[in-house]
């Protein structure tokens, strides 16, 4: 019971603070418009205007350092949104007013009293949850895990190509007595993929599908395999086996001896690892791409995009939840959020044979990646990265 009253204590300290604030806010308003009017002959529409904004910057400066405790120094962002929380409070207001008054006969003090409690909670609940909500990096920090590692095999369109992959999967995970699971990704397949999919999971205990509704991109598909799966490391892999799946024990074992957080493939450490190239045309547009992400975002990485990546579930879980990129261009921003936030990261030379079967498009896809690149490069000068 003690336990309770504390914990309600501590959840209503934010609310108490938040409506200090707002009462000097009004102070602040009413006193400034006075001045402006009263005393430097502003009219009053002039004068209110600069009252309300002199009334949100002190609201916004006292919630962030006191009420919310938000360290975060990305000020314009923060200001940005608490303005249009601010902005939306006011309409709010005008709409309250004027459905309470005009349209239910309610006394104007009675119902700006009414819609001033309407108001500050939109405004606290809008300010706590997005303006000033802080990332909480320890929730996905776990001492148990149900396995030891979790393979996402993200699927679309692979009925060809699925069970001869999953096949050689279960071979792996039962030669080697792997405490593992795989969870399949079905990206909106229109042909018999989800039928295979429960085939196989209808033979395994350790084997789950998620089915999206539609079509939504390989990185939104892995992104939702990462945030369900239950290993203590995580490996996302091509459904069509164009890393051996015998690869990740290089892997796993660079990861652990050198008490890293992220180990990926590469094609291009060992040229002798790739055993059949893709066509010259795609290593082209490969390479330019690379290039394009180690000078614009992200150093010290030749391979960005080989779909064979390794990463401790915390780790994996926590960069994932920050993705914004639903297609191919999912591979460089994981990395470049990883560099953000200091996670230690390798490249290992694996084995890879390019599929004839490969769905990459070359102009659309090479145009939709740039302007991933671009999106992510948007996203980190604009703070949406970042924890606080």
């Amino acid at each position: 019971m003690a336990l309770k009253v504390q914990s309600y204590i501590k959840n209503l300290i934010p609310f108490i603070k938040y409506s200090i604030v707002g009462v000097l806010g009004t102070a602040v308003d009413i006193g400034s418009l006075f001045v402006f009017v009263d005393y430097f002959g502003l009219g009053v529409i002039l004068g209110s205007s600069l009252s309300f904004i002199l009334a949100v910057v002190n609201n916004f400066i006292l919630n962030k350092i006191w009420t919310f405790e938000n360290k975060s120094k990305n000020y314009r962002k923060l200001f940005i949104k608490f303005l249009i929380v601010s902005l939306v409070g006011l309409i709010l207001t005008l709409l309250s007013m004027q459905i309470l008054v005009f349209g239910f006969g309610i006394w104007y003090i009675l119902a700006k009293a009414m819609t001033s409690i309407i108001v500050m909670a939109w405004n606290f609940l809008a300010n706590k949850f997005w303006t000033f909500k802080i990332r909480d990096f320890n929730k996905f920090l776990l001492n148990n895990f149900d396995y030891d590692l979790s393979i996402i095999l993200p699927c679309y369109n692979e009925e060809k190509r699925i069970k001869s992959t999953f096949l050689i999967i279960d071979k792996y995970i039962q030669d080697n007595n792997l405490n593992a699971e795989i969870i399949f990704v079905n990206d909106g397949s229109s042909d018999n993929t989800q039928g295979l999919i429960e085939e196989f999971c209808e033979n395994g205990n350790n084997y789950s599908y998620i089915q999206l509704s539609f079509n939504q991109g390989k990185g939104y598909a892995v992104k939702e395999g990462v945030l369900n799966s239950r290993g203590k490391y995580v490996l996302f892999t091509d459904s069509d086996n164009s890393t051996p799946i015998s690869e990740l024990q290089k892997l796993m074992k660079t990861l652990i001896e050198e008490d890293l957080d992220i180990c990926i493939g590469s094609r291009y450490l060992d040229n002798k690892t790739v055993k059949i190239k893709q066509p010259f045309y795609r290593i082209a547009i490969s390479r330019i791409g690379n290039f394009l992400i180690s000078f614009l975002l992200i150093d010290g990485i030749k391979d960005t995009q080989c779909g064979f990546k390794l990463l401790k579930s915390n780790v994996a879980k926590e960069i994932f939840e920050m993705q914004k990129v639903k297609r191919f261009g999912f591979d460089m921003e994981i990395l470049i959020i990883a560099k953000h936030y200091g996670f230690k990261i390798k490249e290992v030379p694996v084995s890879w044979i390019n599929s004839s079967d490969s769905r990459f498009r070359l102009v659309k896809d090479s145009l939709i990646t740039l302007k991933d690149l671009l999106y992510v490069k948007l996203n980190l000068i604009t703070g949406r990265y970042n924890k606080y």
